[in-house]
């Protein structure tokens, strides 16, 4: 997807162009088997000011004002997750790189989690590969195509290496996602030569996270050398308070694997058993500035829905409890509310690989000491 910052200044205007027209059915498959869609119209907007924040797209949205300097290459990381209680085991408190090489970069790592979870990875994937009859870049069939089996046995074997004796059978989930490394081989923040109030923010990759307020402020500079007038707001609140509640164990908490609802103190009645996440955490998400329609949304805001089960029908339900609640806040029919994808990022062929003895067995013999894989589009 697109990310942009559409600003408008003291006397410019902003608002949606022609073309708007009606909603219409929208379907979009970002991988093999999971499906997303739902209904979408397409909008104009016009500005004084524009960031382009797009990540992976932010070439294209350069491109739009006549800025073609650089071109992204998606780099793709995959990561492991292993069960709270495999963390705990190992006493994974720490980060262990492996040496650094000075040009390939820190390799695969692993470390424990804010939440007591040990995680392995990531791994580094280079999409794309210049056509050296053309100039061009394009998608490398071989990285594209890698086999699932292939990058976890390479995240494992990896790993090995720095804790030989991680039990692989405690894998509860896996994800993936890119970083937008750019031909530029740096971020490329700054204005547009030519596009006056058109601001990159782009091709941003390792460690944009950890430098981003620094981006912020130093994009909020370059707006006001534009020309681009915005005083504080008095009543902006920088500190923005907690939505997860620390807990003593279950001290005080209410579980009921039927009768949730029947709880009437939301602070005590546990929606998420492996998280310990309250009504009352879902509830204040629901009622934050940013607005909430799916169980994807609260996950992320709560972690509702992240412990070694992940939603599980048959243990807790968290996700059908979660639905319930926005509904109920947030006004809408209870099939409205979105409910998380699958397999989406995840190379499981289970989302409750915490129940299923063969698939566990399966990824210990892809974590075997002594096995080793190469993957495409990878250096080190």
């Amino acid at each position: 997807g697109l990310a942009l910052l559409v600003l408008r200044g003291r006397g410019g205007s902003s608002g949606r162009g022609s073309g708007g027209g009606g909603f219409k059915r929208w379907s979009f498959s970002p991988s093999e088997g999971t499906t997303l869609e739902g209904l979408a119209r397409t909008e104009a907007y016009f500005a004084d000011y524009v960031v382009n924040a797009a990540g992976c797209r932010s070439d294209h949205v350069a491109r739009m004002v006549g800025d073609a300097s650089f071109t992204v290459k998606p780099r793709m990381g995959e990561y492991i997750l292993l069960h709270k209680e495999e963390g705990a085991r190992l006493n994974s408190s720490h980060t262990l790189f492996p040496c650094p090489h000075p040009v390939l970069g820190k390799g695969v790592l692993v470390q424990g989690t804010l939440w007591g979870n040990l995680i392995l990875g990531p791994t580094a994937r280079d999409t794309m590969r210049r056509n050296e009859a053309t100039g061009e870049w394009e998608p490398n069939p071989a990285v594209v195509d890698e086999p699932a089996d292939n990058i976890l046995s390479f995240i494992l074997s990896r790993c090995r290496a720095l804790i030989p004796d991680f039990d692989a059978s405690r894998v509860i989930h896996t994800f993936s996602g890119a970083r937008a490394k750019s031909t530029a081989g740096d971020w490329v923040i700054g204005p547009v030569r030519g596009a006056p109030g058109f601001i990159n923010a782009a091709s941003i990759d390792s460690p944009g996270i950890a430098a981003s307020p620094a981006i912020a402020g130093d994009v909020v500079r370059m707006l006001h050398a534009e020309g681009l007038r915005a005083d504080r707001d008095p009543d902006f609140n920088p500190v923005r308070a907690p939505l997860v509640t620390p807990k003593d164990g279950y001290k005080g908490l209410k579980m009921s694997k039927a009768d949730w609802w029947k709880e009437k103190d939301p602070r005590k009645n546990v929606i998420c058993k492996c998280e310990r996440v309250t009504e009352q955490e879902v509830i204040d998400a629901c009622h934050r500035s940013l607005p909430v329609d799916s169980t994807q949304a609260i996950r992320k805001r709560t972690r509702a829905g992240m412990g070694h089960c992940q939603g599980h029908v048959d243990n807790y339900d968290c996700e059908g409890r979660v639905a319930a609640i926005v509904a109920r806040e947030c006004g809408m029919a209870s099939d409205d509310v979105g409910r998380r994808p699958w397999p989406a990022s995840s190379m499981l062929r289970n989302r409750q690989v915490y129940t299923d003895k063969p698939e566990q067995r399966h990824i210990v013999e892809l974590g075997a000491q002594g096995r080793e894989v190469k993957l495409a589009g990878v250096s080190y």
